[in-house]
């Protein structure tokens, strides 16, 4: 599951981050952490970097804001939380490492 909940929260702040020069940086930001912590970036780096990652932040309360819209709690024009814009770049940086285009 958590493979499953990485992509689909990256992939949803990654094209939400799309607009915005802020959350681009951001992105950006993340993306170079990343890189800095796996030190190799390839796919399977990626997927267990954030398959480790959402499930510490599930086990610290945190869900995918865009899945928490049918309880109220999320509106679409919030900005992006940390973990949604860590997941972006991990996305990001696989799109790279699959030498697949933006």
């Amino acid at each position: 599951m958590a493979p499953w909940l990485a992509g689909e929260a990256g992939q949803t702040s990654l094209a939400r981050s799309a607009d915005e020069a802020g959350a681009r940086a951001c992105v950006d930001q993340h993306a170079a952490q990343i890189r800095d912590v796996l030190g190799a970036v390839t796919p399977g780096a990626l997927v267990s970097y954030a398959r480790g990652f959402v499930e510490a932040a599930v086990g610290r309360g945190w869900w995918p804001p865009h899945r928490l819209r049918h309880l109220d709690r999320y509106d679409l024009g919030e900005e992006l939380d940390w973990e949604s814009l860590r997941l972006a770049a991990v996305c990001r940086l696989m799109i790279e490492a699959e030498g697949l285009a933006l």
